[in-house]
């Protein structure tokens, strides 16, 4: 019977599950977003087209692609084929592209069944060894994890209940948008109904509920994928906490690169030159989320107001 996969248990999931602190972060950074709006057209344009960069080099990579941060921005600004890389990492490159202007549509209107299998076509459009478009057939078992999905003969009822509680959900305005987003992407993630894929699919499923809430897009980072699966696979069991606390910290991320945009930011190295500390205390800081901070093309930055706030502690 489907009632026994204990990540059902996520339907159960109620706020407050972000910690108070993050949460209070998020949510200060989403009200100064929005009072700082419209937004320089042209800054924001360029920061988009680096973020997009970011987002699909990240979403790739943590599922094995190979392509670096710089080639992938080759191929998806230049149209280049980069020599020595397989065919299919140029694919799944190209494609976000065209799944990402869908999901824009999406945030704006309720979420079907076709929505995820459309969303599956693009990511995999190309790929026919992972049956772009469809459900699996096969039973599937996952490296490295306990988990073992539900079997193929059950994934459309699974589907349709995610479908019910994520719409019901949005409508019933019982989790916080960032919670909703993390317990959503966990929830798709443990049917895993696709053969190939099934972590892009909720990734961008994830950003789809962020963008409705106005929230700027985010990304999940390759070098955070032991901690990501860990999180992962407590909601398999069951337990949301740690992938809200995990999806949190990536969304506060995006506030602050989209809010520097607007406040000016320093490489974190600056940072640490000015205030007299090492560049690794204030990176492992960044990484816990101990401070405003985010990643771009490799690089920790600082928002100047977060540095003030530093330099005066």
């Amino acid at each position: 019977m489907i009632s026994r996969y204990k990540f059902l248990l996520l339907e159960q999931a109620r706020s407050p599950l972000i910690a108070p602190t993050l949460r209070a972060r998020i949510e200060e950074g989403v009200k100064r977003l929005n009072s700082e709006r419209p937004l320089n057209p042209k800054a924001l344009a360029k920061l988009r087209r680096l973020l997009i960069v970011e987002y699909i080099y990240n979403t790739n990579a943590i599922e094995g692609n190979t392509l670096t941060l710089r080639e992938t921005r080759l191929v998806l600004e230049e149209g280049i084929t980069i020599a020595g890389k397989p065919l299919r990492d140029h694919l799944e490159a190209r494609n976000h592209l065209e799944a990402l202007k869908y999901v824009e549509e999406l945030s704006r209107r309720r979420i079907r069944e076709f929505d995820l299998l459309k969303i599956h076509h693009l990511v995999m459009m190309g790929i026919p060894e992972a049956r772009p478009g469809e459900y699996r057939r096969e039973q599937v078992y996952i490296g490295g994890s306990s988990h073992i999905p539900p079997p193929p003969s059950e994934v459309p009822k699974l589907i349709g209940r995610f479908l019910r509680w994520l719409n019901g959900t949005i409508e019933s305005e019982e989790l916080h948008p960032v919670e909703l987003a993390a317990v959503a992407h966990a929830y798709l993630t443990a049917i895993h109904p696709f053969l190939d894929g099934n972590g892009r699919v909720a990734r961008l499923l994830m950003n789809i509920l962020l963008m409705r809430y106005g929230y700027p897009l985010t990304v999940i980072r390759k070098e955070r994928r032991r901690e990501y699966y860990k999180a992962l696979e407590e909601a398999d069991r069951g337990r949301a906490k740690p992938i809200v606390n995990f999806v949190a910290r990536a969304v506060d991320e995006s506030l602050t690169l989209y809010l520097g945009s607007v406040t000016g930011m320093l490489p974190l190295s600056v940072v640490a030159k000015k205030l007299g500390m090492s560049v690794d205390y204030l990176g492992q800081l960044a990484r816990k989320g101990y401070i405003r901070a985010t990643k771009l093309a490799g690089r920790w930055y600082i928002p100047e107001d977060e540095f003030e706030r530093l330099r005066k502690q």
